[in-house]
């Protein structure tokens, strides 16, 4: 026996034991310490080393800790499909997801309580899916979950079920760039078909090597998926034809990996069409699974969503019309642009029959724990110096670009990342793999020169730690860049998570640690070997990657712990898929760090925002029964998701107009004008309503809880509240807030109801320099709120709020404390995905539509030519609307698309250029 199978048998006797030990609740750190500790003990004649024991022990406790819950089905209970799956289990030979299972569990070390709530998950869903044994079904369905979370395992788990049920043809759309495409072919092959599929498709080599065993076909090749993509190559037809392939003359499902490219996907439509059996009326009579997966990236009618599909999106729908039985499933984590396909186009790709959405993993790092209500949960954002930055790479610069130097903390990031290496080692993570994302353009010839910098910059760190790192701490932090990796260690603080000196870390890690890592261009001109991970699964792969669309979308950089991004885009999925920095980091975690702009990470908090609440929607929906039809219109109309109308309808028209949900809603103005007119009549138009409120309402006294401790007047009527927001100026790029179609909403339907007013009195800013009048009296604002605010685009953008203008529960005032905390007490007892109590929470049926009044001291930062131009003081509103339930009222909407043009950049297609 082995040293290396000695190893792997004392690693699944410690998953056996751990997982039988604790089948519900996982262990603590030390319980599975001791645990793995006495399992080597008691098998003694299955040595290892301490550091392979360690390695051994990592490699365990990245998977007993994730724990799924089920998630959450809306579906359409008239369409006439009827739960198929347990009638169907006793003759069904679960073979292929049998041996899947067995992978997760014995390769992957899987927690077999993870790989049965899996089994689960996809049995619901496939239970929306047809059945194969029926003469004709065409379901269309959407699976929603977190980016980098683990829906690929979903969809592979489905399509070894599907194939076990006897869909026929199992088709993976892989996104658009091809080494996205070779990635998810390299992971079915391993995790689906049981064979390498270059082998397979290669006549030149011999049936031994084609039958050679990789990955699920280790656990029984009784049965057979033949693979009619490669890695290699995407689909061909000369390749099929020369191989005597079609759908009729094998006996086993078939794969096809093939990525979102109308030559490519119209080429298969005419292979299928013309090589295949066909019925009386030219169909194929066979059961398709279509996976679409990263569904949003251009596979959804954008273009033209009346009567104009993009190419790619017809060519699905013909691949789809071609066969009797179809199963098309959307799999994404930004489902807006799939809601925006009109249901009423039948032959289109709307999840018209379900909807699911996927919980996240209990040790899932994601958007909500970054950007919540709450905050950075993980410290891990650290904020770009944007104009630092802009002097390196202004916003829209061309291709043509020359890169000179980098900004100070683009290399601060770097050197991070290095330190972060060196940390990992320390910690026993030395083989494993380790990345770092670089994306702040889409040219691949700005990409390419950022890594030759990087590279010589990476080149004389080495040399100096080669050279200097041993000498006395006095003579090595004299060297440049010794100096400036103990300056990031201070400023991080990294000495509290190592737990020995900087001395000591210097001279024994930092070398070693360092010396493997690369910096490497991953773009459109790169192959899948710029990330060849399976080629360093020895030593694991240390890469600084720098690129942009293609680096960003879809791929997996595998041990990702630093990112430096910027990103002028402002479209929820474009901005959501990109953050390839959520996701899973097993013994990493507190070392994690994202360098963003406050502007993006404002824009990440609207979006988590949008998202959660898009979510709960369907948790609320399945309650109510109601369909995906219903639940793609409340989405179309909700506020958030005004960005992917505009974007949809901007080559095809210059002004729109769109219904919009504002109940339930708390919308406010983080976007003002530039202009020195427009905010002092604004202040003026603020002051007058607040005059005006003497005698239009009735003051309620500090005394009164509900008021906590500002101003505030009951009983206002909404004719003063119209008008206020019909005059008050926003800035036209912040959608949710749109004053005219606002106006008009309140004088429809709140013009004969009363408000309540409140002028916030609280804050960490400096009193107010005047007092307002409002009749008889003078209010002093004695705490104004502090908030950091840039200019860009004639915008004065308010900062540091995710996109919000005041604090956080602010729309709880106007309620009791008793009715707040009962609020509070119901949210957090609900079995939802989100659990933070949100400002929407308190907007609640019955209660009165409430208007906020912020007074904000600017902070212009180092901008002393705004400081100079614009006022010290800000003000802006924000009007919460109570849950009417229901959503039949709407508010319209009225977008300038020629004026927002100047802040949507439409060349930007998602594809990497030169």
């Amino acid at each position: 026996m082995t040293d290396a199978s000695k190893a792997e048998i004392l690693e699944n006797i410690i998953s056996a034991y751990i997982n039988t030990t604790f089948p519900e609740v996982p262990p603590t750190e030390e319980e599975f310490n001791q645990g793995a500790e006495l399992i080597r003990k008691n098998n003694a004649y299955l040595p290892v080393s301490d550091e392979e024991f360690e390695d051994m022990k990592n490699r365990l406790k990245e998977n007993t800790v994730m724990i799924l819950d089920s998630g959450i089905m809306l579906s359409d209970p008239e369409n006439g499909h009827k739960p198929w799956v347990a009638s169907r289990r006793a003759d069904i030979d679960p073979f292929f997801w049998y041996r899947y299972k067995k992978y997760l569990e014995q390769v992957k070390h899987w927690n077999p309580r993870v790989t049965s709530k899996l089994g689960q998950v996809s049995d619901e869903i496939l239970d929306q899916c047809g059945n194969p044994e029926e003469k004709s079904f065409h379901i269309r369905g959407l699976v929603l979950g977190d980016v980098q979370s683990g829906k690929t395992a979903n969809y592979t788990a489905i399509a070894n079920k599907a194939a076990d049920a006897g869909y026929k043809l199992i088709i993976v759309l892989a996104g658009i760039p091809e080494v996205l495409r070779q990635q998810t072919q390299k992971r079915l092959d391993a995790e689906f078909c049981g064979r390498r599929s270059n082998s397979f498709l290669d006549p030149k080599i011999s049936q031994t090597i084609k039958n050679k065993a990789v990955g699920v076909g280790r656990f029984g090749n009784k049965k057979k998926v033949a693979s009619f993509t490669s890695e290699a190559n995407d689909f061909s037809r000369d390749v099929l034809k020369s191989n005597d392939l079609s759908l009729d003359n094998v006996n086993c499902p078939v794969l096809l990996v093939v990525k979102k490219n109308k030559t490519i996907l119209n080429n298969l439509a005419d292979w299928l069409k013309y090589n295949n059996l066909v019925n009386g009326t030219g169909q194929i009579d066979l059961p398709l699974m279509l996976i679409d997966d990263e569904a949003d990236n251009a596979s959804v009618n954008t273009h033209n969503v009346d009567d104009d599909p993009t190419a790619i999106n017809a060519a699905v729908r013909n691949i789809l019309g071609l066969f009797t039985k179809t199963t098309y499933i959307a799999v994404t984590a930004t489902p807006f642009a799939n809601i925006f396909i009109n249901p009423d186009n039948s032959k289109d790709l709307f999840p018209s029959d379900f909807i699911y959405a996927l919980s996240s993993p209990n040790a899932y790092i994601g958007a909500d724990r970054i950007f919540g209500d709450n905050g950075d949960k993980t410290g891990m954002l650290v904020r770009i110096d944007v104009d630092e930055f802009l002097k390196y790479f202004p916003d829209k610069h061309k291709k043509t670009l020359q890169v000179n130097d980098l900004p100070d903390d683009m290399y601060e990031a770097c050197y991070y990342f290095l330190l972060v290496n060196a940390i990992r080692v320390y910690r026993g993570d030395e083989h494993k793999h380790s990345s770092m994302m670089i994306h702040v353009s889409r040219f691949i010839n700005v990409q390419n020169q950022i890594a030759d910098i990087l590279n010589e910059w990476l080149d004389q760190v080495k040399s100096d730690l080669h050279n200097y790192g041993k000498m006395p701490l006095k003579d090595s932090e004299k060297i440049g860049s010794i100096h400036q990796l103990h300056s990031v260690w201070d400023k991080f603080q990294l000495d509290e998570k190592v737990g020995i000196s900087w001395r000591e870390f210097l001279r024994k890690y930092l070398y070693k640690a360092i010396a493997p890592i690369e910096v490497r261009a991953v773009n459109g001109k790169s192959s899948a070997s710029k990330l060849d991970y399976d080629n360093h699964k020895e030593d694991g792969l240390k890469i600084i990657a720098v690129g942009g669309n293609t680096l960003s979308r879809g791929l997996t950089l595998e041990g990702l712990s630093v990112t430096y991004f910027y990103r002028t885009t402002n479209m929820y999925d474009t901005l959501m898929q990109m953050g390839r920095w959520f996701g899973y980091r097993p013994n990493y975690d507190d070392l994690v760090k994202v360098w963003l702009s406050q502007d993006e990470i404002d824009w990440y908090g609207q979006i988590t925002i949008a998202t959660d609440d898009l979510r709960e929607q369907i948790a609320k929906m399945k309650e109510a029964h109601q369909r995906p039809e219903t639940f793609g219109l409340r989405v179309r109309q909700d506020p958030g998701s005004l960005i992917v109308t505009a974007r949809n309808k901007m080559r095809t028209a210059t002004t729109i107009k769109c219904p919009v949900t504002v109940a339930g809603h708390l919308l406010e103005t983080p976007r003002l004008p530039a202009s020195t007119k427009d905010l002092s009549a604004n202040m003026d138009f603020v002051k007058n309503f607040v005059d005006r409120l003497s005698t239009e309402g009735i003051p309620i006294e500090p005394e009164d809880e509900r008021t906590r401790g500002n101003y505030f007047w009951a009983k206002v009527p909404g004719t003063l509240v119209s008008e206020l927001l019909l005059n008050f100026k926003t800035s036209l790029w912040h959608l949710n807030y749109n004053g005219k179609g606002l106006s008009e909403y309140v004088s429809k339907q709140y013009n004969e109801k009363v408000w309540d007013i409140v002028l916030i009195n609280k804050g960490e800013g400096i009193p107010y320099s005047e007092s307002i009048k409002c009749g008889q009296k003078n209010l002093v604002i004695s705490a104004t709120e502090k908030r950091k605010v840039s200019i860009k685009n004639s915008t004065i953008n308010v900062m540091g709020t995710k996109l919000r203008v005041g604090a956080g529960g602010c729309a709880q005032i106007g309620l009791t404390k008793k009715k707040a905390e009962e609020i509070r007490q119901n949210r957090r007892s609900d079995s939802g995905n989100r659990k933070n109590v949100s400002d929407a929470d308190y907007l609640i049926k019955d209660r009165p539509p409430i208007l906020m009044i912020h007074f904000l001291e600017a902070d212009y930062g180092e901008d002393n030519e705004a400081e100079s131009k614009f006022p010290k003081f800000l003000t802006a509103i924000g009007v919460g609307f109570p849950d009417d339930e229901t959503g039949t009222k709407t508010a319209t909407y009225q977008v300038n698309l020629v004026d927002l043009s100047n802040w949507i950049d439409l060349d930007d297609n998602g594809v990497d250029e030169e």
